[in-house]
C-alpha cells in the first residue's frame, strides 16, 4: 500500500502551490480567508479538507517558507479552537474564532496545577458566580505560551458539592484581565522559556465566556487533550516537532556513523518506530476529518512517540561523540531546511526529558490504554461519588 503523499503534479497540490506563488508573502489572515489555516475545519472556517489535502496544504505552506499555523498557534488552531465548533454559543464563536484562525490571537491552556500532579480532576482553582460574571482564584503551572497568548483556556471548579470530575467548567479568559499574573519558568535548554506559571487572583470573567455548560469541563477537556495528543503522535523528536528518524538516518549515513553495527541496529529500531508513528498519524487524521471524534488511540500514539523522540535524540548525541558537547550543527548534519530550535539536536536532547511528563505521564497513559482500550480492570477509586469538598477537606487542612 502506498502511504506517500500525492505527487508534484497532483491537481490539488498544483492549485495550492500556485496560490502561494500568487501570494509570495502570504500572511496568516490571507491564509485564513483561503481556508488554509484550518483546512480540516468545516466551512466557513476551513475547507472540510480530507487527510491528503490537509497534508498537501501543510507541505506547501512549509515550502513557501511559512511557519504552519498549527505550529505558530497550536492551541487556537488545533487543540482547543475546535471545541468552540461544538460547545460554544454562536456569539462566542463569532467573537473568538476569526482572530484565532487568522493567528491574530494566540491561545494557551491553563490546566495543570502545582498540587495536582497528573490528577487534573483534583484541581483547586475555583470560579464563583457573581451576577453576570465569575470570579476566578487559583494557580496554574507548566503553561506553554502563556506569556505570549491573548486568550487562556482555563478549567476551574465551579461546584465543590459534587464528585471532583463533575464540578468542573471551562472559560476562555482575556490574559490581560486584571489579576492574571504570568511568570516564565527558566529551564535547562538555555533557550527562551517554554513554560510559565500563572496566578489568578480575583479574575472577573463574563459568564458568556464559559465554554459549554457549567459542569461540562471534564468532558470537554478530555476531548481537547486527545486532540493535542494526536498532534504528538507525529514522528518528530519532541511532541511531533523537529527532526524525524528518517532525517537522523540520513545524518548517520553522511557521517559514516551507520557503519557501526551497534549504531545501525539501534537506528533500525528507531526508524521502524518512526514509520509506525507516521502511519498512525495518517490514520488519526483520517478518523478526525471523517467525523470521528478524537479517540483513545491518541493515548497510544503519544505513549509511543514521547520515548521514541528521547531515544532518537539520545542516539544522535551519542554518535556525535565529544564534538557533540560543542554547538556544531555539522557534527551530525540535517537536511537544509529551517528547524528553528531543533537545528543541531541539542534542544531536543535537553527538552526531551519533559516529553514523557507533559500532557499525561507515561504511567497515566498506560493506565488509560490498559483500562479503556484493553478492557483490563480499573483501579479502585475510594473518592468516586464523594463530593469534592469532602475529599479536599483533609488536604486543605494538612496544607494549612
Amino acid at each position: 500500500m502506498d502511504f506517500n503523499l500525492p505527487g508534484e503534479n497532483d491537481p490539488r497540490r498544483v492549485e495550492v502551490r500556485n496560490w502561494f506563488k500568487a501570494h509570495p508573502k502570504a500572511t496568516y489572515p490571507q491564509m485564513a480567508k483561503q481556508g488554509y489555516t484550518v483546512p480540516h475545519w468545516p466551512r466557513p472556517w476551513g475547507l472540510e479538507a480530507d487527510p491528503e489535502l490537509q497534508l498537501i496544504i501543510d507541505e506547501e505552506t512549509k515550502r513557501a517558507g511559512i511557519v504552519p499555523p498549527h505550529t505558530y498557534s497550536p492551541i487556537a488552531t488545533n487543540q482547543c479552537g475546535q471545541s468552540l465548533l461544538t460547545h460554544a454559543t454562536n456569539e462566542l464563536r463569532q467573537e473568538l474564532l476569526p482572530p484565532a484562525i487568522a493567528c491574530e490571537q494566540r491561545w494557551c491552556m491553563l490546566f495543570s496545577e502545582p498540587s495536582g500532579g497528573s490528577d487534573l480532576g483534583s484541581l483547586r482553582t475555583t470560579a464563583r458566580r457573581d451576577g453576570d460574571h465569575y470570579i476566578i482564584n487559583g494557580q496554574k503551572i507548566w503553561n506553554s505560551m502563556a506569556d505570549k497568548a491573548q486568550i487562556g483556556v482555563v478549567i476551574v471548579r465551579t461546584n465543590p458539592d459534587v464528585p471532583k470530575h463533575k464540578g468542573l467548567s471551562i472559560f476562555l479568559i482575556d490574559m490581560k484581565t486584571p489579576g492574571v499574573d504570568v511568570r516564565p519558568i527558566m529551564d535547562m535548554t538555555g533557550e527562551e522559556p517554554e513554560y510559565n506559571e500563572v496566578f489568578l487572583t480575583d479574575v472577573r470573567v463574563p459568564a458568556k465566556r464559559m465554554l459549554g455548560k457549567e459542569g461540562d469541563g471534564w468532558r470537554i477537556v478530555m476531548e481537547q487533550l486527545q486532540t493535542e495528543r494526536m498532534g504528538m503522535t507525529n514522528p518528530g523528536a519532541v511532541w511531533g516537532f523537529g527532526p524525524t528518524a528518517r532525517e537522523l538516518i540520513l545524518g548517520l549515513i553522511q557521517t559514516d556513523k551507520i557503519k557501526d553495527p551497534v549504531v545501525r541496529d539501534e537506528a533500525a529500531k528507531i526508524y521502524v518506530e518512526g514509520e509506525l508513528l507516521r502511519l498512525l498519524t495518517y490514520r488519526n487524521l483520517s478518523n478526525r476529518i471523517n467525523g470521528k471524534p478524537p479517540g483513545l488511540e491518541a493515548n497510544i500514539g503519544k505513549m509511543v512517540a514521547s520515548p521514541h523522540g528521547q531515544r532518537m535524540s539520545d542516539l544522535a548525541k551519542r554518535t556525535q561523540g565529544p564534538a557533540g558537547m560543542i554547538e556544531q550543527p555539522e557534527v551530525l548534519p540535517l537536511p537544509d531546511k529551517d528547524y528553528g530550535l531543533f537545528a543541531n539536536w541539542d534542544y531536543s536532547y535537553w527538552f526531551g526529558v519533559a516529553a514523557t511528563l507533559g500532557v499525561g505521564t507515561q504511567e497515566i497513559l498506560k493506565n488509560s490504554v490498559a483500562e479503556r482500550v484493553l478492557g483490563l480492570p480499573r483501579d479502585l477509586d475510594p473518592t468516586a461519588g464523594v463530593p469534592y469538598k469532602e475529599v479536599a477537606r483533609p488536604q486543605l487542612k494538612a496544607a494549612g
